[in-house]
């Protein structure tokens, strides 16, 4: 008997917590999640794990980042308005990011304030959070609803096409069959080759373009950008084109300011 044994990541949610977010350019509610390593029989586990570490989830954007709890005062178990999350788990986020709120407020209100260093980490930060997203998506296969779409058109194909010419082309089944392989494997392929644009595009550029559009970056610093993290190995530099970051800038609209965010220091996307 074939038993399905080993490793799985198992992630528990801890609760929520308040954070900055870098793609949303504002303080904001986090899942705060564990995550461990546990063991499995048929993909079923027992327990939480070996600790691993922590992740927050931006529940704004959907980014997620590494988090670690001793930052936090507290955890809060239901989402609640922003100003009691902060005092609840966050209560001295002006001592840990005062810094970077007060650069937020430069950026609203005084773009060329900036100088063309902290221009220039500020365009870096989202696509290296972004980055790390990437990596993850393209170092395994990925099936999406296309893609699954593709393959049970595939084998419905493989199934229904010889039979269906069965009776013109009694004589060429082995021919048949391969011909209508041949095309349920070319719409396997060109879904799967489209796949990782649809994850671009979903996944992505919006969430790019949101973080870059307070900077209004040209062309030439998102193409540089681009070609910075193609030459240091980056899939993102690889799989990214400027023209299309360019579209999704040109549709990106400001976003609404929380309620109590003023209190923060803070300023919306």
């Amino acid at each position: 008997m074939f038993i399905v044994w080993g490793k799985k990541i198992v992630r528990r949610k801890l609760g929520h917590v308040a954070d900055f977010c870098p793609i949303c350019r504002t303080t904001t509610d986090f899942t705060l999640v564990r995550v461990g390593s546990a063991g499995h029989v048929y993909y079923i586990s027992a327990g939480e794990g070996e600790l691993v570490g922590h992740e927050r989830g931006c529940n704004t954007c959907g980014t997620t980042l590494r988090a670690n709890p001793s930052t936090y005062t507290g955890v809060g178990k239901a989402r609640t308005p922003l100003p009691e999350l902060i005092a609840k788990t966050h209560a001295g986020i002006q001592d840990t990011l005062g810094e970077r709120l007060a650069l937020e407020a430069r950026i609203a209100g005084d773009l060329h304030s900036l100088s063309t260093e902290e221009r220039g980490a500020l365009i870096r930060e989202p696509f290296m959070v972004m980055s790390a997203k990437v990596e993850e998506r393209f170092s395994t296969t990925h099936i999406d609803k296309e893609m699954t779409l593709a393959i049970v058109a595939a084998l419905a194909l493989l199934i229904v096409g010889p039979a269906s010419l069965h009776g013109l082309m009694p004589n060429e089944e082995g021919a048949l069959f391969l011909t209508f392989a041949g095309l349920g494997l070319a719409l396997v392929i060109w879904q799967g080759i489209q796949s990782g644009q649809r994850f671009m595009h979903k996944a992505v550029l919006p969430q790019l373009a949101r973080a870059l559009h307070p900077l209004r970056p040209t062309e030439a610093e998102l193409e540089g950008m681009r070609s910075a993290l193609r030459v240091h190995g980056h899939k993102l530099g690889r799989r990214l084109r400027t023209a299309d970051l360019l579209a999704h800038l040109a549709r990106c609209k400001p976003a609404a300011m929380p309620a109590g965010l003023a209190a923060t220091g803070s300023r919306p996307a």
